[in-house]
């Protein structure tokens, strides 16, 4: 059946024929669905496809969405038409999301989801007179169950906070105050006024050497990972802190010469690996004139670092960690889909023109 599946998907959904090996996804633990996001080049059009591991069944919804999100036994997304959050099945039906919803004096509502899609987080921002910001906070099990505010922030001057990370290990959210309408600057998420909110007794803490440094991070179980500017390593470092502010260890970028724009870090869910991208990007009045992307792979243990693929054209975005821990999905922000590097030697291949979301169990 595993290989009716591949040949589903290679058919389906890949422009080139593929081997088997090239289009092995995560493998799942039990029945459910695989997901995909096929994106339409030419208009706002987005199409959710839901494939039936066992069976080979397949679903698809088309709708003009972002944000798109696996929680619990659904998807949750923003409806870019209706303006408001939904949640699609694999069966194609679309409601509005029953607890995370974008009520009229809402301006914006933000979430992450724990890495077993099974807790969310989520803000509402409402502006209030004066153009100021105010945020609530909310946690829930993805069926509603639990479901609680747990913070209140506000008014601030054009700031809002943002969920950006569990740490199932801390018991605590990790948010960030974030400049509003910053974001479309940066070509990778940049972070500013990092915190941890304690989810049990609402304690509030800065993360460890917390300052202005708006740059890029990675979130583990118990470890931060920020990428400063460096004029000493020629580029980024990378520090790595225990989220406790216990420890702070610096490693000096492995990234060639001019990639000096990092980002995407993925921790793995043991806290000893981290894989990120540094991309140059062409800046005006210089010679560089097309983006190019490398992955980096650091051992948080040894604190090593190598440089684990040659440049890619465009923008890279990292996925998931996969056979164990010996690959990486990304996708790539000109060239569409979801590809596969293996880190031991190098190899990207393309497993599929369409973006894979995860899968749904059950």
């Amino acid at each position: 059946m595993k290989l009716a599946i591949l040949w589903l998907i290679a058919c389906m959904l890949v422009s080139t024929p593929l081997s088997a090996q090239d289009t092995a996804l995560p493998q799942a633990e039990q029945p459910g669905w695989d997901v995909f996001l096929r994106m339409d080049e030419d208009d706002a059009a987005t199409e959710l496809v839901f494939i039936n591991i066992l069976t080979g069944e397949m679903n698809s919804i088309s709708t003009a969405g972002e944000r798109f999100t696996l929680l619990g036994n659904g998807v949750i997304y923003y409806d870019l038409d209706e303006d408001q959050v939904k949640q699609a099945a694999p069966d194609t039906s679309i409601r509005d999301h029953p607890f995370v919803s974008k009520s009229a004096d809402t301006e914006r509502v933000d979430w992450v989801v724990f890495r077993d899609g099974q807790t969310i987080a989520w803000t509402a921002t409402r502006r209030g007179d004066g153009g100021t910001l105010s945020t609530s906070t909310y946690v829930s099990d993805w069926d509603g169950a639990g479901s609680r505010e747990v913070l209140v922030d506000g008014p601030r001057d054009g700031v809002r906070v943002v969920p950006v990370a569990f740490s199932a290990a801390t018991n605590e959210l990790i948010m960030e105050a974030h400049p509003d309408g910053i974001s479309d600057l940066f070509s990778y998420a940049q972070y500013a006024g990092l915190f941890a909110l304690e989810l049990v007794d609402g304690a509030v803490r800065q993360l460890p050497d917390e300052s202005g440094c708006f740059c890029a991070a990675g979130f583990g179980e118990r470890v931060l990972l920020r990428f400063p500017p460096s004029a000493r390593a020629g580029g980024v470092e990378v520090e790595v802190y225990s989220l406790d502010g216990s420890q702070k260890m610096v490693m000096e970028s492995a990234a060639p010469a001019g990639f000096t724009s990092p980002g995407e870090a993925l921790v793995s869910a043991d806290d000893n690996l981290a894989l990120y991208v540094v991309s140059q990007v062409p800046v005006q009045g210089t010679a560089t004139d097309e983006t190019r992307s490398v992955f980096v792979l650091a051992d948080l243990q040894t604190l090593e670092q190598s440089l684990v693929s040659h440049p890619i054209a465009g923008l890279a975005r990292t996925l998931t960690w996969t056979e164990d821990h010996g690959a990486v999905l990304f996708t790539n922000d000109q060239q569409l889909g979801t590809w596969k590097l293996r880190l031991s030697d190098g190899k990207i291949s393309e497993l599929a023109s369409a973006l894979y979301l995860g899968s749904l169990k059950g």
